[in-house]
């Protein structure tokens, strides 16, 4: 089976985390001795002629045929592939990053649906379900993201867990709606009154793939603060550092974590009940998140299996 990944979201090497979820799973794909092509349109740091060289591109390489599967990542991507004019030869797939309102919005969603062959969805709201609709989140890579002891992390990032650190993450750039401000009102408020509990901060953006575990590892909770999510793939990697979580009511969180002892999910946005909420997931003790993460199958290698599974069903 060979498959050709469309993607506007895949690592460079000035940007080696951006899009590094899309690289992952074509890699756990690849374990599975599955052939994967990968054409990329580099939006980011090309800008509107990366999709406009992309559409005369991908039209000659569709030409030439060879692909069992053509596994679009992000709505946009699709929409390029939509303007080749060739993708009616084609099994076809989508994987939408967000909810479709915020990815291209409902009449592309509308279009993609009508076309394509399948449409993964990274959460299961209702509005969204229909006969080719696959809700299946991104899978999380257990052997790199685990738990380190205190002893390695200060080796290798030099903190300590004197402290109690939240952590906010943001892949590449500060996107508004993983809402900076509203984490640091959050940590503002637990550290007021002399902070008797010692919280402090670590706020990552675009850190290097190889320390995120330590960072994680060595925090108490990790913070999500958005707006909006699809399937918020730092949730899923904290879990399986073992790390709590506390999140806003965001994208597929209840899905993660709803039934997760020691992980809160608010029901406002409010940073005072945030930080109350951060509290409570620190008095938390024995806590295993890694253990959910295997049981709910959230696994780079069992997300691949379903995915290949998939790709067989049509």
């Amino acid at each position: 089976m060979k498959i050709l990944h469309i993607t506007n979201n895949y690592p460079t090497q000035d940007f080696p985390i951006f899009g590094i979820f899309v690289k992952e799973q074509i890699d756990s794909l690849t374990d599975r001795g599955i052939e994967n092509e990968i054409f990329f349109i580099n939006g980011r740091e090309e800008g509107r002629k990366a999709y406009i060289n992309g559409v005369i591109s991908l039209r000659k390489k569709l030409k030439k045929g060879g692909y069992d599967i053509l596994h679009c990542h992000h709505a946009f991507s699709a929409f390029i592939l939509f303007l080749t004019f060739r993708f009616f030869r084609f099994k076809t797939i989508v994987s939408y990053q967000n909810d479709p309102d915020r990815e291209g919005g409902r009449f592309l969603y509308k279009i993609i649906n009508f076309f394509f062959n399948c449409i993964i969805l990274k959460n299961n709201k209702k509005e969204f379900l229909t006969k080719k609709t696959f809700y299946l989140p991104n899978g999380v890579n257990t052997r790199f993201f685990k738990n380190y002891e205190e002893s390695e992390c200060k080796k290798i990032i030099n903190l300590t867990t004197q402290k109690k650190y939240i952590l906010f993450m943001d892949s590449y750039k500060r996107r508004t709606q993983k809402r900076i401000d509203r984490f640091n009102e959050t940590i503002a408020i637990l550290q007021k009154n002399g902070n008797p509990d010692n919280f402090d901060s670590i706020i990552l953006t675009n850190t290097k793939r190889e320390l995120v575990p330590y960072y994680m590892s060595i925090s108490a909770v990790h913070l999500i603060t958005s707006d909006f999510e699809g399937s918020p793939n730092s949730v899923k990697e904290c879990l399986s550092c073992n790390t709590k979580v506390v999140s806003t009511p965001v994208g597929n969180i209840n899905d993660l974590i709803g039934d997760v002892p020691g992980c809160y999910i608010s029901e406002t946005f409010n940073p005072e009940e945030l930080a109350s909420l951060v509290k409570e997931a620190v008095k938390h003790n024995s806590f295993n998140g890694r253990d959910k993460v295997i049981e709910k199958k959230l696994d780079i290698q069992s997300v691949a299996e379903k995915l290949e599974n998939l790709y067989e069903k049509i």
